[in-house]
């Protein structure tokens, strides 16, 4: 059964974007060599708002991604670059993706949130908006 990983991370402001973006695509970079993805998509939504999902072939294989260099550094930072962020993970029989809406509805009703400097409203909360633009989505896998 693949083991699904879901992220959501809304950057706080644009003067943290250029780090942000260094960060995220030395993580995509170590995403695509990790041993045991299946396949992964991300999605940089309005008010840079970034997604990710990502399919493995167990839970350990995850893990192991995300005790990575590259994602350990970019969580890290994350605290201080974001104002929002949450994950969930699931297990499910199919190897293909649920659509967005799907994605954003199961996070939003059984994520859990990811501690942030600054919160904002809707990370206090835990009430965000949901995903309004897909056209910006990227297949890592």
């Amino acid at each position: 059964m693949p083991f699904v990983s879901v992220t959501r991370l809304r950057v706080k402001s644009i003067f943290y974007l250029l780090s942000f973006m260094k960060a995220n695509e030395a993580s995509v970079k170590a995403l695509k060599e990790a041993s045991g993805l299946l396949k992964g998509s991300e999605l940089i939504d309005k008010k840079l708002t970034f997604w990710t999902i990502t399919l493995w072939d167990s839970p350990e294989s995850m893990k192991k991604f995300r005790g990575s260099e590259a994602h350990r550094y970019a969580m890290q930072k994350l605290p201080t670059w974001c104002n929002e962020g949450s994950y969930h993970h699931w297990e499910q029989d199919s190897d293909v993706f649920p659509d967005w809406q799907t994605i954003s509805e199961r996070l939003f009703t059984e994520g859990r949130l990811t501690k942030v400097r600054n919160p904002s409203q809707a990370q206090t909360l835990n009430q965000f908006p949901p995903i309004k633009w897909t056209k910006t989505e990227r297949k890592l896998k």
